[in-house]
């Protein structure tokens, strides 16, 4: 709710871009998608289930999805959320024990600018995970839970332009650490192509691994996918 609240205000900030200019703040706004492909285990009641989809089915097997990412920006500081839902039916057809995920994340972020290229970031990011699994065996359909915890993270945006209409950037941050995840990583390199004045259009490819077990027995919740695909968007900045 509260990314959705900070997505609404810099939208409404987006009116009057000569007030933003003249507070030397500076906004971002970024809805993308992504095109998964999703490779682990997942266990629900102590039951484990095999988390497998490729790209190829994502169409067939992606229920919803909304991805997207806003920021704030003045002098060395800059803030940023990014917020990922998906929810996908994330097994092949003739898995014995088949998995529905919904997966949301919500990642904000504090940047400080070292140089003009490098930030260094820290934040957390709130995963919360529902896992119903489906299968022809009476005591394992039908068997669902929702997990959700905080992950800190540490890590860095690289930016560079490889010419007056292209930039290259990178985001790169782990985190988990035994507080909530035992690992988590994302790696996100992106091209920026101008197309207009505070507009380009974004392609790249996102690596997200998460690592998280809690309880036992059949109170054993786990989650250990690597989440990987393309990324298309488009951003605004002013």
């Amino acid at each position: 709710m509260r990314a959705l609240t900070l997505l609404g205000a810099l939208a409404l900030a987006a009116t009057a871009p000569a007030s933003a200019q003249e507070s030397g703040w500076q906004f971002t706004l970024q809805p993308y998608l992504m095109l998964p492909t999703m490779n682990g285990k997942a266990a629900v009641a102590g039951i484990d289930a095999d988390v497998n989809v490729g790209a190829r089915d994502v169409f067939q097997n992606l229920n919803i999805g909304f991805l997207g990412y806003a920021e704030a920006a003045k002098g060395h500081f800059a803030f940023g959320v990014d917020f990922n839902y998906m929810n996908l039916d994330a097994n092949a057809d003739d898995s014995r024990v088949q998995a529905n995920v919904a997966q949301t994340a919500v990642q904000p972020m504090l940047f400080y600018r070292v140089t003009e290229q490098l930030e260094l970031l820290g934040g957390i990011r709130y995963n919360n995970i529902y896992l119903k699994l489906s299968s022809d065996a009476p005591a394992i359909d039908g068997r669902d839970r929702t997990k959700d915890w905080v992950d800190p993270i540490l890590g860095f945006r690289f930016n560079s332009g490889l010419d007056r209409s292209v930039n290259f950037g990178l985001l790169a941050n782990v985190g988990g650490f035994g507080v909530g995840s035992d690992l988590a990583i994302q790696v996100r390199p992106m091209l920026n192509f101008r197309v207009g004045s505070g507009i380009t259009i974004d392609a790249g490819y996102q690596f997200v691994y998460m690592d998280y077990e809690s309880g036992a027995g059949t109170d054993r919740f786990a989650y250990d996918v690597l989440t990987t695909g393309p990324i298309v968007g488009v951003t605004f900045r002013f």
